[in-house]
């Protein structure tokens, strides 16, 4: 499944009209005769209809282009994953009392859904008259057939902005490679050194109490040079393409429920408060199971070491796309703006002591990004110093069985 972007993040929406979609809109308005045609995209987090492009003067007036869904014709496609053919407007109950339909003297209606590439309806292809008007199945496979491309420019855009980006990741790590070397040398160097150093000094000792003390630090050692090494060649298949989704059916909200309970007695020593708002109760999800406990378990844990009082909630819904997203926020110390595109670099942390303060590898959440990544999804972060962070995950997954009441 490929990654889902936003309209707006594909440059389709918020800005100037794409003279591709532009196109078919004139299309559109010629071949059925009609003086309106449009581009809805429907936000349904925002509550809002966009119009991307259009033909008709009605939409020159900014405030028409932005609307609450409710007031939309678009949602019956959008509700109804289909063509939606309503021959009179002032006839039908559900738009014979729409402001825009009577102000606009608008009287029949013809809208196909678009997709997401993930294949949520997201929008519609319409046009509109300003006469009653029974549309034929023939018109209807016209628009539909027109409403296939504008999801074929939707998957060219994902493809281009994929292609972008690879460039400039593999650009940005030829030109970190020889500083990704050193730290790596430096990170293994470390502990070898203090597992050397203890082996040399237990062989003179003869106290069991200074044993105890060298064997801890002899622990302490492997551990991190164990867990270092482990993130290494994690980093290195992710790099190498190695991982592969492997799918089963999932509820992540039981997941992040376990997870949770796995930092509770942590959490409980800081006292801090652990919680999950699961908006996504009774859904399963086709997933990869262990590459989503992996990203949550970074999230939780890194929001339970840099937070010292207050609360962690893990937060898990739906977002306009059908994307399932994934929030970890924290009360911690928060991240410097400036620092948040580091912090999904090899080796890199927000500020030079926080290693030495907090520990780590600072491979963690380049990992995270990873395997994000490899699931088609996208990450971001929220947060100033001071005041908390928020990790906010979005995967495009499929849904394997659905409650009753959202269905």
């Amino acid at each position: 499944m490929a990654k889902t972007y936003t309209f707006e993040a594909l440059g389709l929406l918020h800005g100037s009209m794409d003279d591709s979609l532009k196109n078919i809109n004139t299309l559109a308005s010629r071949v059925f005769g009609v003086p309106i045609s449009f581009v809805s995209v429907l936000e349904k987090q925002d509550g809002r209809q966009y119009i991307s492009t259009y033909v008709g003067s009605c939409f020159d007036d900014p405030t028409v282009r932005d609307i609450p869904i409710e007031e939309s014709i678009c949602q019956y496609v959008q509700v109804s994953q289909k063509t939606v053919a309503i021959p009179d407007l002032l006839e039908d109950a559900r738009t014979r009392e729409n402001d825009f339909v009577i102000q606009n003297g608008l009287r029949s209606y013809l809208g196909s859904p678009i997709h997401t590439v993930s294949g949520k309806v997201i929008g519609a292809v319409c046009c509109m008259s300003d006469s009653p008007r029974e549309w034929t199945q023939h018109e209807v496979g016209i628009l539909e057939d027109m409403a296939r491309c504008v999801d074929d420019i939707v998957r060219a855009r994902t493809s281009a902005l994929e292609e972008h980006k690879a460039r400039v990741d593999l650009q940005e790590i030829m030109a970190t490679r020889s500083g990704y070397i050193a730290h790596v040398s430096h990170e293994i160097r470390t502990p070898v050194t203090g597992i050397i150093g203890a082996i040399k000094l237990l062989q003179g000792l003869k106290s069991v109490e200074q044993s105890k003390n060298l064997i801890s630090i002899l622990d302490r050692s492997a551990d991190k040079l164990l867990k270092f090494v482990n993130d290494v060649l994690d980093l290195t298949k992710l790099d190498a393409g190695h991982f592969e989704v492997v799918e089963e059916e999932t509820d992540i909200g039981k997941l992040a429920s376990d997870i949770l309970s796995e930092f509770q007695s942590l959490a409980d020593s800081k006292s801090i408060t652990l919680s999950v708002n699961n908006q996504l109760a009774g859904n399963t999800y086709l997933a990869d199971k262990d590459a989503l406990q992996t990203v949550m378990q970074n999230l939780v844990g890194n929001a339970v070491k840099f937070t010292d009082t207050g609360s962690i909630t893990v937060s898990i819904g739906e977002d306009s796309y059908g994307q399932v997203a994934i929030n970890v926020v924290d009360t911690g110390i928060g991240i410097a703006p400036e620092h948040h595109e580091k912090i999904f670099k090899e080796f890199q942390q927000a500020e030079p002591h926080t290693a030495r303060t907090y520990g780590g590898t600072g491979l963690g959440m380049p990992i995270v990004k990873r395997m994000v990544d490899r699931m088609e999804g996208t990450i971001t972060l929220k947060s100033a110093l001071g005041q908390g962070s928020t990790f906010s995950v979005l995967v495009p997954l499929e849904i394997a069985t659905q409650q009753d009441a959202a269905a």
